[in-house]
């Protein structure tokens, strides 16, 4: 492979070819360009490799085999190859005609041919006004010299800098020697340098240029100087007209008036689906709220059971002259007035005298008359007999104690304390509603919630009071559940009733100033029947829609004063004539400016509309007006 070849990818970035340039041995570069290489998209990039080849002194020639890339690179100025081979054998060919030359060219013909390219550099860049002054040019490629040879740059106002390589010159070659070229750059003989004089730029052509175009330089010049002095006749001519020409200028503030205050109510409706800007109604939420209260009793009721005591008495009759009956149900007592009941009837004989007096007896079974432990008496405590029986003649006693009285308490829950039981939780669910709208309650997104609007339902009980009255238990479990609502408003659709009827407001021919509406929205508040009402306040200014066009009509011809009280009734108007010897408005639609000035606040339009443009219209879309800035038309437009 040849020196000096670099063969890029088809990735790589101007930047990496750049380098890759600089850091390439020997001066003489072919960069070889695949299909599809980023870099042959544009012509630019390869003006730029070569600029970057020229700063590093190295001649720079483009490899490659598809064809708009060479041909961008042509245009670039660089020397275009198809093949490495080609580009190896012009190598070659070139070693081989500087070897092959002898002598010297006349000493005048580089002399001249410099002096003619430097006439027609000069001329082309004073045409051109300094296009390609930042480009640094040097003398690349030229046959018969070496890589030794003496470098020329030209400064951005195309004189040379002065600044030439100290190393020595080659011996010029033969002028008739031939020399090799790339493909696209034409074989022609040059002039070789005198020997002798420096080589500047003008005695090698730059890559891609053929004899054709470097002698076409020179009858190009006076071409473009005809052309430069034309277009500077045309610029006088069109100053001089704008300078002495009258014309006018049309400032017109567009008269506004305002709207409202309008005041309405708004109704939040539970059934509506969608708002009604007819009957100023929003749509509204109902919000279930379902709540519930539990907790664990203690029984203050009591159940008392108590048993009668048992025994037995024996009643003693002492009266020898009759016998004594005693009904069963009779009442014998202690002494300390402790009732027995007899359970039977006792019927006694009378008491026998002979052979010795012996009193007759009989056991009967007695029950304490009132139930409880005072029934259970010790022995021989029951003494006294039933009422209206003889004391003296008649005698009971108890021979046992009696026994079997009790008296038991036990826990039982009352009704009047599931009453207070279930009063307690009612309070606890109201506690639990109040706190669940608290919280939100679980409304949709962007909604306010209207705590006086809510609605505690009846409470059922688990379990069913009834059930718990007369449970003998120390404790019950009782729980309450409710179902709850409260109403839930977006207010945002209040605001585009209010803007409805605002816009409902606007008089024919105007529109409604963006940033004068102004919207008062209140917090809403609940009726005695429940309704969520919001009360809402609308103003805003509207600006008559004034076309440029129409005020163009109006003021041709007339006196400035005229032209002013032509426009009182489509706002305030400021009339300015110039220069000041004009007394009327001109009639050339192209030297009358017409602005109309929608003002600071008015975001439909800003002050001065550009020249040349029509009056937009107002657009309308929904109901609503779009602002739309009026325009006007300056000096240099024509008529619609």
């Amino acid at each position: 492979m040849a020196e000096g070849i670099i063969y890029l990818d088809v990735d790589d970035e101007i930047t990496s070819a750049a380098s890759r340039i600089r850091s390439a041995p020997g001066t003489k570069v072919a960069l070889v360009v695949p299909y599809g290489s980023r870099i042959a998209t544009s012509r630019m990039n390869f003006r730029l490799l070569s600029r970057e080849a020229l700063v590093s002194n190295r001649r720079l020639s483009i490899v490659s085999g598809d064809a708009a890339a060479r041909s961008l690179a042509a245009s670039a100025g660089l020397p275009v190859f198809g093949t490495v081979g080609e580009y190896e054998t012009s190598l070659a060919r070139a070693v081989a005609d500087r070897a092959a030359g002898a002598g010297g060219a006349p000493a005048g013909t580089a002399a001249s041919a410099g002096t003619a390219a430097a006439a027609a550099g000069s001329a082309a860049g004073s045409v051109l006004g300094g296009i390609v002054a930042s480009e640094t040019v040097a003398a690349v490629g030229r046959p018969g010299s070496s890589d030794e040879d003496t470098v020329l740059e030209v400064t951005p106002s195309g004189s040379e800098a002065g600044r030439k390589s100290q190393r020595p010159r080659r011996p010029p070659p033969d002028p008739t020697a031939s020399v090799a070229t790339a493909p696209g750059i034409a074989d022609s003989a040059r002039p070789a340098p005198q020997a002798g004089v420096d080589q500047g730029i003008d005695d090698w052509p730059l890559p891609g240029t053929s004899a054709s175009e470097r002698t076409g330089g020179r009858s190009r010049a006076p071409l473009i100087a005809a052309f430069g002095l034309v277009g500077l006749a045309v610029v006088v001519l069109a100053v001089a007209a704008y300078l002495f020409l009258p014309s006018a200028t049309i400032a017109l503030t567009p008269r506004r008036d305002g709207i409202g205050p309008i005041d309405l109510t708004v109704s939040a409706d539970p059934t509506a689906t969608a708002v009604d800007t007819t009957n100023s109604v929003v749509p509204a939420v109902r919000v279930d709220v379902p709540v519930e209260a539990a907790r664990t009793f203690t029984t203050t009721g009591t159940h008392v059971e108590e048993t009668a005591a048992r025994g037995s008495v024996t009643f003693t009759n002492y009266d020898t002259s009759s016998g004594v009956s005693i009904p069963s149900g009779s009442i014998v007592s202690t002494e300390n007035g402790i009732g027995f009941r007899t359970l039977a009837t006792v019927a006694l004989q009378p008491a026998v005298v002979f052979p010795s007096f012996q009193p007759t007896s009989d056991s009967v079974s007695v029950r304490a008359v009132k139930p409880g432990e005072p029934g259970n008496v010790p022995a021989n405590t029951i003494r006294v007999v039933p009422q209206g029986q003889d004391p003296v003649l008649l005698r009971v006693n108890n021979p046992d104690p009696t026994t079997g009285g009790t008296h038991t308490v036990t826990p039982e829950v009352t009704k009047p304390e599931v009453d207070r039981a279930v009063a307690a939780l009612q309070a606890d669910l109201g506690k639990a509603f109040t706190a669940a709208i608290a919280a939100g309650a679980g409304a949709p997104p962007d909604t306010k919630l209207f705590p006086d609007s809510a609605v505690l339902g009846p409470s059922k009980p688990d379990p069913d009071p009834k059930t718990i009255v007369g449970k003998a238990t120390a404790t019950f479990d009782l729980k309450l559940t409710a179902q709850g609502t409260v109403i839930a408003v977006d207010p945002r659709p209040v605001t585009t009733i209010a803007r409805s009827q605002l816009e409902a407001q606007v008089a024919q021919g105007h529109r409604l100033v963006a940033d004068s509406v102004v919207i008062d929205v209140g917090d809403g508040s609940v009726g005695e029947d429940g309704q969520v009402t919001f009360q809402a306040s609308a103003r805003a200014v509207q600006v008559a829609i004034v076309e440029a066009d129409s005020l163009r009509n109006l003021v041709k011809g007339k006196t400035a004063a005229e032209a002013q009280a032509a426009l009182v009734p489509y706002g305030t108007a400021s009339v300015t004539l110039w220069p000041s010897w004009v007394s009327t408005v001109t009639g050339v639609d192209a030297r009358l400016t017409v602005t109309i000035e929608n003002g600071p606040s008015d975001k439909g339009g800003s002050g001065a509309s550009p020249a040349g443009g029509p009056t937009p219209s107002p657009r309308r879309s929904g109901g609503i007006v779009s602002p739309v800035a009026s325009s006007s038309r300056g000096p240099g437009s024509s008529s619609p």
